[in-house]
């Protein structure tokens, strides 16, 4: 048996990064002012930044899929039996099918489960399999091991632009409008819950305030859970990540490790500007 274990960039990981813990790498594309990135190749997350906030409206869509193709003809030349896919949410992108369909074409065995999520958790996860696999354990028990966490993980995000989900498709224009009207700051999460789609999960009246409420969400959930790892991603937020990180802290622990991140190009193209999320996730058994 010779295993590999692939994930995509909503992990928020590079190429790169990703070959830095063995982990092989499939590229969402982002799609601005009809030029095509492969995110986390030829695209930044600061770069994507800058083209938001010069006013660009990017579009995204699934990894090519002849470099899908390209990468499991050589897994087959390689002589790969089987390979461990941990990729976003199948509610959020086609991702996972393509690799299912190139999979069974090449007659190679494909591993794979819907996390529900994606951003940081899909990184812990990706991470983990890759540690897991590198320890010898058979591709079933790294699924086993993974699932194990998905009734325990959630993720909520406070949007700070409406319009921009709007344009991006994921929310309805007239939702947006209705919201901006009221001054509602709508907490959104992308979990189990939510069938790993976007979901409406409480609605305030600002930002302080969703993110105080995303807070005991977050903290109450965890606590549920049992063991956790913690994460707060922005996407240039740099005040309001830590506002959430303090309301984490102050409801956990002072000593609460919390993983900071920014939201990967491929989510922040229907996020925008100045989102910030929570996301927790039951610890992996068997990974430090």
């Amino acid at each position: 048996m010779k295993v590999r274990v692939l994930t995509d960039s909503g992990s928020g990981l590079s190429k790169e990064e990703a070959a830095q813990y063995n982990l092989d790498y499939l590229p969402l594309q982002v799609i601005v002012d009809n030029k095509t990135y492969l995110d986390g190749i030829d695209l930044t997350i600061d770069q994507l930044y800058d083209l938001i906030d010069k006013g660009y409206m990017p579009q995204t869509s699934m990894p090519p899929l002849g470099m899908i193709e390209e990468l499991f003809d050589q897994y087959k030349k390689d002589g790969v039996t089987d390979v461990v896919a941990v990729t976003l949410s199948s509610g959020l992108s086609g991702t996972n099918q393509a690799i299912q369909a190139s999979a069974k074409w090449h007659e190679i065995k494909l591993h794979t489960l819907d996390i529900y999520t994606t951003l940081a958790v899909e990184r812990y996860l990706a991470i983990s399999a890759a540690k897991l696999n590198e320890k010898g354990y058979v591709p079933e028990e790294i699924i086993h091991r993974l699932s194990d966490v998905l009734d325990h993980t959630q993720g909520f995000l406070i949007p700070e632009d409406l319009d921009h989900l709007a344009r991006g498709g994921r929310l309805t224009p007239m939702a947006a409008k209705l919201a901006g009207m009221l001054k509602i700051k709508p907490i959104l999460e992308v979990s189990k819950n939510s069938e790993g789609k976007v979901g409406t999960c409480e609605k305030v009246r600002t930002m302080s305030k969703a993110i105080s409420k995303a807070a005991k969400l977050t903290a109450k959930g965890a606590k549920e859970s049992g063991d956790c790892v913690y994460f707060v991603v922005d996407s240039a937020a740099e005040e309001n990540a830590k506002m959430c990180v303090d309301e984490l802290r102050s409801l956990i622990g002072n000593d609460l490790k919390i993983q900071r991140e920014p939201i990967c190009a491929v989510i922040a193209s229907h996020t925008g500007l100045g989102s910030v999320a929570f996301q927790y996730c039951k610890k992996v058994k068997g990974v430090d």
